[in-house]
């Protein structure tokens, strides 16, 4: 399946969302002092770059509707669907480290290895093998807790 999208448009509204986000979610990330009421606070920078964020949003989406400067591209999912999957992996394996650092690296070197279509044992053996040392490194050598 192809998908058609206009470059500008598409970046635009992105932009605006993710600004958007940023702006929901300052207040609740950043706090303020008690003394400070007025003038320039912990907040001021984080505002004034989801502000930039958002007029440049605003700017890519009116050069697309109204000035018509824009791309139109084409996306086609059978072949970026390798790259999706990859970055599900990517989630699942991030849902997976706080469970156990061992298994679900090794796993996503593992997995990696696999959508390369590496068929030497010997690759994955050494991706464990380096991911117990790496492992042996940071809870014994350095003293860094991993799960």
């Amino acid at each position: 399946m192809k998908i058609k999208y206009r470059t500008n448009l598409v970046a635009g509204v992105i932009a605006i969302i993710a600004a958007i986000v940023l702006f929901i979610l300052i207040p609740s990330q950043v706090g303020v002092e008690k003394r400070a009421t007025y003038g320039v606070t912990s907040r001021t920078i984080p505002y004034a770059m989801a502000f930039l964020i958002a007029g440049c949003g605003l700017g890519l989406v009116f050069q697309s509707l109204i000035l018509k400067k824009d791309e139109v591209k084409e996306l086609d999912l059978a072949q970026e669907g390798k790259g999706l999957a990859y970055m599900g992996i990517i989630v699942l394996y991030a849902i997976g480290f706080s469970k156990s650092f061992v298994v679900s690296t090794s796993l996503l070197g593992s997995i990696t290895l696999a959508m390369q279509k590496d068929k030497k044992p010997l690759h994955y053996v050494i991706v464990v093998a380096l991911v117990l040392v790496l492992y042996f490194v940071f809870n014994e050598l350095l003293h860094v807790r991993l799960p």
